[in-house]
This record gives C-alpha cells, structure tokens and sequence, in this order.
C-alpha cells in the first residue's frame, strides 16, 4: 500500500509535464507560422521561374527545330524538282534512243532482206559458176600446199593445206571432180610417206656439241679447259706423308745403336733410296710430257687466243644449227667438217669430253638434213584440166542459151509478121506452120500478096 502511495504523485507529475509541452510547441509554431509562409511563398516563385526558363528553352528549341525542317523541306522540294528536270531528260534521251533503235530496226530488215536477196541468188547460180568457184578454192590451197614444199620444206603444212583442199571436195560431192580429188588423194600418200628429220634431237646434239667446246681441254691448258675437265697426264699429287715417314725412320735408325747390324742398316739404306729415286721420277714426270702433235701451231696459243678459239668453234655450231633449220646442206656439212678437223688436231683427245665432242661432229656431219620431198604437181595440173573442162562446159552452155534466145526471137518476129496476112486471108492454113520452123514460113509468105509486104 505504501508503494502505491508513493507512486501516485510521480504518475501525475508525469501527465502534466505532456500537456505542458503540447502548450509550449503550440506557442512555438504559432510564433513561427509567417516565417513558413514566407518560405513557402519563395519556393513558389522559384518553380515558377525554373518552368518560365525551361518553357522558353523549349520553345527556342522547337523554333530552331522548325526553322530546320523548313529548310530541309525547301532542300527537298528543290532536289525534287532537279530529279523532276532530269527524269524529263532522261525520257527525252529513252525516246530518242527508241526512235533510233526503231530506225536501226528497220535499216536492220532492209539489210535482212538483202541479204536474203544475195542468197537467193547465190542459190540461182549455176552449177558451172559454183563449180569455178569451187576449183578456185581449191587452187588456192594447193598453192600453199606447193609453197610450203618449196620455200620451207615444210611436209606439215602442205599436208594440212592439202587435206583441207580434200574435205571441201568431199563436201562437194560432184562426181565431175572425181580425179581431180583421186590425184589429191596420191599427193597425200606420198607426202605423208616422206622421210622427216627429227629437228629437236638434232638441235639438242648441237648444243651439247657447243657445251664441250667450250669446256674440253685444249692440247695447251687454258683456264675454261682446267675448270671443266683436269688434264688426265698431270702428275697426281704427291703424298707428303711417306717422305715424311720415311726421314723420321731414318732418324729414327741413325740414333739407334749400332747393335743392329749392318745388314739392317744396308737395308733400310736401299729402301730409303728407292724411295727417293721413285719421288725424283714423279716429279721429272710432271715436268716433261712428250705428246704427237699434227698441228705445231696448236702448242703456240696464248690462254687469250685458247678462248677466242672457242668462240669461233661455237659460232660456226651456231652456223650449223641455222642451217639445220633452213635446209642447206652445203653449208651444214662444211661447218661440221672444220669443227670436226679443229677438235680432232687442237683438243686433247686423252679426254673424255674431247672425244664425245668429236664423234658429235663426226655423226651430226654423216646426218643428212636435205630430204627430196614430192611435189603436188599432178594436183596441179588436174585443177587445170578441170578448170578447162568447166570452162569449155560453160562456153557451150553460153552458145546453145544464145541460140536458142535468137530462134525464139526470130520465132516472134515471124508470127508478128504473120498475124496480119492470117487476118486478110480466108485460108488460115497457111499460118499454123509459121510457129513450127522458119523454113516452113517461106511458102506461106510466098502465097501471100505483094501489098501486104516481104519476109
């Protein structure tokens, strides 16, 4: 119960402090209430400002960007009309160029129709005229034919040429040219039955021919002739190392004692002496070399002239290939005579190269190059024949045509004259031989009057 008591006042102090302090912040904010106001009011023309600035901004904005599209509309209007202007050119230009295509058309089946006039009367010609043509035709390529045998000697050519003459006449088919195409035909045989030379292996044995010239020893040692090929008769080096030897084991039994005896040293002094004598000997060897030479002058040539020699050699190989090519066999086989005769005396023949370059020269000068080669004169003279033949056809054609045209004219002549006289005549018998032949016209117009004129 104390405790009760004693906590009473404390309860009712503690209810009128609150309501104390509730009057105390009313006062407060009474007291601060037109200062708020004050603020609120600030604020509120301050928002009004910002929206005021960000209108006008926005508005400025929305100017500029009018005053852009305005423009970009006035550039669009204007490309428009320049797109306008040149799609009027451009239809002026397709109007244009369609008047000329029409134009073109119709030269295009003018030219058609003339071309078809010019074929109609290359079909009306007559077989005569296409038979020359033909002849001509051939003519020409067995004279290509015949050109190539003469001037080149070119079997290949002519062959060609000659079986191109063949297919056309095969083409042909006119039984009129039949030996023209049989002598044709023996042309071919015998042509293709000659005798080629094998141009590329003989041009390759010339190159190799010029390749050992310039590199086989000469009987005097040049520098081309050391590179190349070494002289098989100099001396083969001489081993140092059993002189060596032998002086250190001559040393060697000269320190020795003399316990050895003297059948020992006699020997080992002969060994020594046959050694020496055998170095001595190798080197006279490489110092005198005895040799038959055909030609003195050959042992004369400076390493300057050695090469110029070469030269030459090769030049005249040159010499000999170009008249491989141009089929002169004078000139081929003098060439490889002085190429064979120059290796033969100044080349050294103990070497391999030396000798394969001589029996090149040997067996490329033994090689005949100039072959007889047929000639297409019987083709020749067969287009002649035919030519003749189409010819003296064409003339008797041209002789029975103007005759007959001169028998139908006087034929014409006479029944104009005699249409006249059948009219007067009360016998029209005398007119209907008029038409069958001139001789059958002469006793009629002799039983007609004198007025109604002669034949």
């Amino acid at each position: 119960m104390t405790d009760i008591d004693q906590s009473s006042p404390a309860s009712t102090s503690d209810s009128a402090t609150p309501a104390s302090a509730l009057a105390t912040a009313q006062a407060e904010t009474e007291r601060k209430r037109p200062g708020g106001f004050l603020l609120a009011v600030i604020l509120l023309v301050l928002l009004a400002l910002v929206l005021g600035g960000a209108l006008y901004y926005q508005n400025r904005q929305y100017r500029a960007l009018r005053a852009d599209l305005q423009q970009q509309q006035a550039q669009s209007l204007q490309l428009a009309q320049e797109t306008r202007a040149q799609a009027g050119q451009a239809l002026s230009m397709v109007q244009d160029q369609a008047t000329r295509i029409k134009a073109l058309r119709g030269a295009l089946e003018a030219t058609a129709g003339q071309v078809q006039e010019f074929d109609q009367a290359l079909r009306l010609m007559t077989d005569s005229g296409a038979g020359l043509v033909l002849l001509n035709d051939i003519d020409h390529l067995v004279t290509i034919a015949q050109q190539q045998l003469a001037l080149g000697g070119n079997v290949a050519n002519a062959i060609i040429s000659l079986e191109a003459a063949q297919a056309q006449l095969a083409r042909a088919n006119r039984p009129e040219l039949a030996a023209l195409q049989q002598s044709i035909n023996g042309d071919l045989e015998r042509l293709r039955a000659v005798a080629t030379i094998d141009m590329p292996a003989l041009s390759a044995r010339i190159d190799r021919l010029s390749d050992l010239i310039g590199t086989a020893p000469l009987l005097v040692p040049d520098t081309a002739g050391r590179l190349a090929d070494p002289d098989p008769s100099a001396p083969a080096p001489v081993d140092e190392a059993p002189a060596a030897e032998i002086v250190a084991a001559n040393a060697q039994a000269s320190t020795e004692p003399a316990a050895r005896g003297w059948r020992d040293w006699v020997k080992e002094t002969w060994q020594w002496m046959g050694d020496s004598a055998s170095l001595g000997l190798r080197e006279l060897r490489g110092l005198v070399d005895v040799r038959r030479v055909d030609d003195t002058a050959a042992l004369l040539m400076s390493p300057d002239q050695a090469l110029r020699f070469r030269e030459v050699l090769k030049q005249r190989a040159v010499t000999a290939q170009l008249a491989l090519m141009m089929r002169q066999l004078r000139i081929w086989q003098t060439e490889l005579e002085q190429l064979s005769k120059a290796i033969d005396q100044r080349y050294d023949m103990r070497a391999e190269s030396s000798r394969e370059a001589l029996k090149i020269a040997r067996e490329l000068h033994d090689t005949a190059i100039e072959i007889t080669l047929p000639k297409v004169d019987n083709s020749l003279a067969a287009i002649a024949a035919a030519r003749d033949a189409a010819e003296a056809a064409e003339a008797t054609r041209a002789t029975e045509q103007n005759g007959a045209a001169s028998d139908a004219d006087a034929d014409e002549s006479d029944q104009s004259e005699a249409s006249p006289a059948g009219s007067s005549s009360p016998a029209p018998a005398s007119a209907a031989p008029v038409s069958a032949t001139p001789s059958s016209a002469a006793p009629a117009s002799a039983a007609q009057p004198t007025g109604n004129g002669s034949v």
